[in-house]
């Protein structure tokens, strides 16, 4: 289903459009465990997150989704499904970036949107990053959001999701009025629910994994090391 054209406020009753009706996953540490489906979930961030990388990042996106590395022709790609609002994902992404660094010039290591319906602020902050990747912020508003998911998963009402994120978007240097245009841009929220729609058909179940070649790599969650994310990553694209 797509959304209605007169859908132009951000709001929570998106994750309705959205047909999973259950999360999970194979590995204890891939997604969030059980938790309230209201956006006033307890769960929050991890202790001491850092910055992430961001060296590395070209703003490119191809149908493999956002790059964090640059596009090289013919490489193989690594795509992590994620939701802004699971604190394993804000977990995994520094990681993540450090591996797109090292894997530059033999794999592709780009992001899409994966937003469970147990995490009632996850298209939100979805449609966010999509308004801020539209003034080349992509990743610095994904790095934000992660790093301040405990001040703004507990939100409840469309006015203040719209007034926090344009605060970040304002504190990142964007224009703030088209910020807020973009928001609500339908063409965004349709890249969105694709990308969801995708990581299901590639057997996606929970937050964050890892898709090589249409196949989730198991070996790999929240927890594992760069080191080992380059070996798996390299494993499953054959090389």
């Amino acid at each position: 289903m797509k959304p209605s054209a007169r859908t132009r406020t951000l709001t929570l009753s998106f994750i309705a459009l959205l047909a999973l009706t259950a999360c999970g996953g194979s590995s204890e540490n891939a997604h969030s465990p059980a938790a309230p489906s209201s956006a006033a979930s307890g769960a929050t961030a991890p202790s001491g997150q850092q910055e992430f990388l961001s060296a590395t990042e070209t703003g490119a996106r191809t149908q493999d989704g956002y790059h964090l590395n640059e596009v090289t022709e013919g490489a193989p790609t690594v795509i992590l499904f994620t939701d802004l609002e699971c604190p394993y994902c804000a977990k995994a992404d520094p990681t993540y970036a450090q591996v797109a660094g090292e894997l530059e010039g033999t794999m592709n290591v780009t992001v899409k949107h994966f937003p469970l319906p147990m995490h009632g602020n996850a298209i939100p902050a979805a449609q966010a990053v999509q308004a801020a990747e539209l003034q080349g912020a992509h990743q610095q508003m994904a790095d934000h959001i992660f790093k301040h998911q405990k001040d703004w998963k507990e939100l409840t009402t469309s006015e203040s999701l719209i007034e926090t994120f344009t605060g970040y978007a304002e504190n990142l240097g964007l224009n703030a009025e088209q910020f807020a245009t973009d928001l609500t841009r339908d063409d965004q929220f349709e890249l969105i629910q694709r990308e969801y729609e995708e990581g299901k058909a590639n057997g996606v179940t929970g937050t964050p994994q890892f898709v090589v070649n249409g196949k989730v790599v198991e070996s790999v969650d929240s927890s594992t090391s760069a080191s080992d994310m380059v070996a798996a990553f390299k494993k499953a694209a054959n090389l």
